[in-house]
């Protein structure tokens, strides 16, 4: 394992334990606020609740998938050319999506504890699963598919282009 993968992997596991943490602390600040701080007349005009239940949005969000499809197609595209500012881009951008979608589910994580300890809702990880293939894939496009990684195929590159670039749309159709 490379020390940017390596990094990166640290990157996400202080991004999810932080966005978790900072999560629970906001929900249990507003219950808080709500509980105690109604007769306030900054916090009691104020309409607390907690956010809106956020796993189905991330479950059914076609946001990620095509954000994959459209890397894959710039992948290929890139492939074909020769630009290390379109190749730095490609792989800063899967690795600041895998960011953000750690992030996000660093705030469901807190979001199921918070609901787990004041209304005893039950942890259900299955509607997370198509985030986690997201993750897992903007994971491998910044290492194993990364496009200097691709590069070092020599000719066969072209071959990967192609592949990526009809790969693509199909991703987009599949998922």
């Amino acid at each position: 394992m490379s020390q940017d993968i390596i990094d990166l992997l640290k990157v996400l596991a202080a991004t999810l334990l932080v966005f978790a943490v900072s999560t629970l602390v906001m929900l249990y600040v507003i219950y808080l606020m709500a509980q105690y701080g109604a007769n306030l007349p900054m916090i009691g005009s104020l309409p607390l609740s907690v956010p809106p239940e956020m796993v189905p949005m991330l479950a059914q969000n076609q946001i990620l998938p095509t954000l994959a499809a459209v890397h894959v197609t710039a992948t290929g595209l890139a492939l074909l050319i020769t630009s290390h500012t379109v190749d730095m881009a490609l792989l800063i951008t899967s690795k600041a999506v895998a960011v953000v979608i750690t992030a996000l589910l660093g705030f469901v994580g807190g979001h199921m504890v918070y609901l787990q300890l004041t209304e005893a809702v039950a942890i259900k990880l299955a509607p997370l699963t198509p985030v986690a293939i997201a993750l897992v894939a903007f994971l491998v496009l910044s290492s194993i598919l990364s496009v200097p990684n691709l590069r070092r195929l020599g000719q066969m590159r072209f071959v990967a282009a192609v592949a990526a670039i009809v790969m693509g749309p199909v991703l987009l159709v599949w998922l």
